[in-house]
């Protein structure tokens, strides 16, 4: 079994969670983790990695001392500077936490590093890795469910998360920096948009003079195929009880995401209330539920992509255009929620 040399560019929580999730694969070694806190490099490599790893405050000095195969970007999505760009350069693949940037001059030169290296390139949209999410990707790619028609979908939190999340300048908001899971999914489900009107404001937490950000979004987008999506998110909602959801109406199956990781799928196909209630009409009902780990599965997919050519769920291009995306949003919103052409 190939060993997959593997480095950190950031050495916070979710960098430690990619490492607990990477330490139950086979011939994973961990290698240079890089912070512009040494110290905190430092922290990380002995509290995470059991201080095999070396470590840098220079990331071009990790480049250059130490063998990568693999790179886990965990960096907040303001704090890019051209550190992926360099690691694509030598040919290292890439997994890069969303959004993979704040702008799309940024989110672009990144995927161009990416096509013109020829490397895998993952991006942490962990919702794709779900099992009833991947049981309706399949159903909408062999047909079964028929062609996809609506998705409406809801996002309600309530936190203050950590200082970059809360700069504009560095964590982008709820919207774009959270609530791009939900946006990518509709991509996911229903294809490529076309055009997407919104509205953006911050409204329940403006009353906390360190929250710079958006707490509530609402948005319409048309895709290419004629199907229609609306999402809407609130992080002023009920503190004990975050909320995550969907529900996906396609010709044959009406799907309801209690979570990401638990569905109902109400196979129909296509029927008409007049139809179903006939005598002997059948409706098969189905309970989809994870039985494992989503975090563990992106990972896996990951790593089995580099070792043996595994589709990935998720590429720089998805990146892009969820980013691409949300970014329409918030310039609609800027305008008054004119509609923006994508």
């Amino acid at each position: 079994m190939k060993e997959i040399r593997v480095g950190f560019l950031g050495a916070g929580r979710i960098a430690g969670q990619h490492v607990k999730s990477l330490q139950k694969l086979p011939g994973i070694r961990f290698v240079g983790v890089y912070n512009h806190n040494l110290a905190k490099a430092q922290d990380f490599n002995s509290q995470q990695l059991g201080g095999a790893a070396r470590c840098y405050s220079t990331f071009s000095e990790m480049l250059a001392e130490t063998p990568l195969d693999a790179l886990y970007a965990c960096l907040p999505p303001g704090a890019h500077n051209g550190e992926v760009e360099a690691a694509a350069g030598k040919g290292i693949h890439l997994f890069l936490e969303k959004p993979i940037a704040l702008d799309l001059k940024r989110a672009q030169s990144i995927a161009d590093a990416v096509h013109t290296s020829d490397i895998k390139c993952q991006v942490g949209f962990n919702m794709r890795h779900n099992e009833p999410v991947r049981q309706l990707k399949a159903m909408l790619q062999d047909g079964s469910a028929g062609r996809p028609l609506m998705m409406h979908a809801h996002w309600f939190s309530s936190a203050l998360r950590g200082d970059w999340w809360r700069d504009p300048k560095m964590g982008g908001g709820h919207l774009i920096e959270q609530v791009i899971h939900l946006y990518d999914l509709a991509r996911y489900f229903l294809g490529d948009p076309v055009s997407v009107t919104g509205l953006v404001a911050n409204l329940g937490k403006s009353r906390f003079p360190q929250y710079a950000v958006d707490d509530t979004s609402a948005a319409t987008i048309k895709f290419r195929n004629g199907a229609i999506a609306s999402l809407c998110a609130s992080n002023s909602a009920d503190p004990w009880h975050p909320a995550v959801g969907a529900t996906v109406i396609c010709e044959k199956v009406f799907v309801q995401f209690k979570s990401p990781e638990d569905a109902l799928f109400l196979h129909h196909n296509g029927m008409s209330a007049e139809e179903a209630w006939k005598p002997g009409a059948v409706r098969k009902c189905e309970d989809v539920k994870n039985l494992y780990n989503t975090l563990d599965e992106i990972n896996r997919n990951f790593i089995a992509a580099l070792r043996d050519g595994e589709a990935l769920r998720s590429n720089v291009d998805d990146g892009l255009q969820s980013l691409r995306l949300v970014l329409g949003v918030a310039k609609s919103s800027s305008e008054n929620g004119a509609l923006q052409q994508l």
